[in-house]
């Protein structure tokens, strides 16, 4: 049994392992945080922590809704990742590199696939989940809810952390509303607030305080909506989160002009206006209509007019944003495929230069077993021995050339398979006939050597048969002469 103090020792051993894989987890994960002294390309770091800086400072750049920052950002962490070589840090880069390229759905849905992939490999549950609610945000963006709800729904029972559990039940909760469902907006709206302080998930705590609000106002209750749309504000201005901030300005805006409150409306919207000048079109295009409408019922017809044209003209840069993120996307995508091809060249080259060199080594030993047999002394070899053993050369040496000249066949041939094998049947028909007098010649020299060392064993036999047969005939003299 062990004694007390080992007991007390093994304990303090295990919480100090405890502390200090607590400690590893708090210093490197995702905290969502402005790389302001440009830590990030500190190359004396290690490489781990630069990849940590990197993404952080990513979604720090994408939650304020530069997207640009972000997508920068988002490329050099995939980089950092990929050196790393750890399948969990690629998917996470994939993930905000999706998000900070969302105006393009379809290149924002190849990275989220990506990523799933890698998380199937790599065995990551949470991750699944997380990718499973990204690739249902861009179905929720384009209004396939059906879609995006199955998909959530599939996330909600993977996602174990509290950030993704709010953000998931956000975009469900989101997509009931959109749906014209109040009720379960309010239900999953109330499960996304998980989050006990601003300070420890920002973004999080005020998406869920807006969506709170926009489910109340669904529900006609003006008087909670106020109250959580209210909170919303504060918290993501004081946080400068671009994004719940100016949803929660235009949800407002729109439960005041619903409620009469025109004057109340056009100051949300205004306010909104002004945040969401470089933090994204779709922000100011809500803004936009909302003063649009309050203008309008206000019966000040130019104003509308003038915010009107404003809404058409942000539509069209939009629209043209869209395109240019599609030509950069698209630009970022053969990049990454060039990357991951040029990868997966050197890996073709290592595994061919291994096999060469294992061929060589195979080849050598097989020669040199054929040649030590073929001058040996006195070891008699058949020659169906050495036919088994010069077919096995042959075949390794083919494999070598084969091997050696692949690369060489594959661009001349342009990757032809018929012209491929054409050229190793030709080559064949070349080494088959060198191999038959090869064999040939080693064989009539085993034949030589053979009868040599027959020879040689006979003479041997005869001479001690001659001197045992002389001994023989002494002794017999001998015993004569004796008697």
């Amino acid at each position: 049994m062990m004694k007390p103090l080992a007991m007390m020792r093994s304990l303090v051993f295990m919480l100090g392992l405890a502390a200090c894989a607590c400690a590893v987890a708090q210093k490197y994960g995702i905290d969502p945080e402005y790389d302001s002294l440009d830590t990030r390309h500190d190359k004396s770091r290690p490489v781990l922590e630069r990849f940590w800086i990197t993404s952080n400072h990513a979604w720090a750049c994408y939650y304020a809704g530069n997207t640009a920052s972000a997508t920068v950002s988002a490329k050099d962490a995939l980089d950092l990742a990929e050196a790393i070589g750890v399948d969990t840090l690629v998917v996470e880069a994939y993930m905000v590199l999706g998000n900070a390229t969302a105006a393009d759905p379809q290149g924002s849905l190849k990275y989220f696939y990506r990523a799933r992939a890698l998380a199937e490999t790599a065995g990551s549950v949470e991750y699944v989940g997380v990718a499973d609610k990204e690739i249902a945000v861009v179905h929720k963006n384009l209004g396939d809810y059906p879609r995006s709800l199955d998909l959530l729904k599939k996330a909600i029972a993977n996602v174990r952390s509290v950030p993704e559990v709010n953000r998931t039940n956000c975009q469900l909760s989101d997509c009931y509303r959109l749906m014209g469902q109040a009720d379960s907006a309010l239900y999953f709206a109330q499960r996304s607030n998980i989050i006990d302080r601003p300070s420890d998930d920002p973004y999080g705590y005020a998406r869920s305080y807006y969506l709170l609000g926009a489910a109340y106002a669904a529900k006609r209750d003006s008087v909670l909506a106020e109250v959580h749309f209210t909170r919303a504000i504060e918290v993501a201005d004081s946080f400068n989160v671009a994004a719940p901030l100016i949803q929660a300005l235009v949800g407002r805006g729109r439960m005041h002009l619903d409620l009469q409150n025109v004057a109340g409306a056009i100051t949300d919207g205004q306010r909104g206006l002004a945040v969401s000048r470089g933090f994204g079109l779709t922000g100011t295009i809500n803004a936009a209509d909302l003063l649009r409408a309050a203008y309008k019922v206000q019966g000040r017809l130019d104003s509308a007019f003038h915010y009107s044209e404003m809404k058409a003209l942000f539509n069209d840069s939009l629209r043209s944003t869209a395109n240019l993120n599609k030509l950069q996307n698209m630009a970022l995508e053969q990049e990454l495929k060039d990357r991951e091809d040029a990868k997966v060249r050197a890996e073709e080259l290592a595994t061919r230069s291994r096999n060469i060199q294992f061929g060589i080594i195979a080849l050598i030993v097989i020669t040199l077993g054929i040649f030590l047999l073929v001058f040996s002394r006195t070891a008699v070899v058949g020659a169906k021995a050495i036919k088994n053993l010069s077919l096995i050369a042959l075949l390794l040496f083919f494999e070598f050339i084969n091997l050696l000249l692949h690369p060489l066949l594959d661009r001349i041939t342009d990757h032809s398979p018929i012209l491929m094998l054409l050229c190793m049947a030709a080559i064949a028909g070349l080494l088959i006939p060198m191999h038959h007098r090869m064999e040939h010649w080693i064989t009539n020299m085993l034949a030589s050597k053979n009868n040599r060392v027959r020879l040689e064993a006979a003479r041997r036999t005869i001479e001690e048969l001659e001197s045992a047969s002389a001994s023989a005939a002494a002794d017999e003299g001998s015993g004569k002469g004796d008697s």
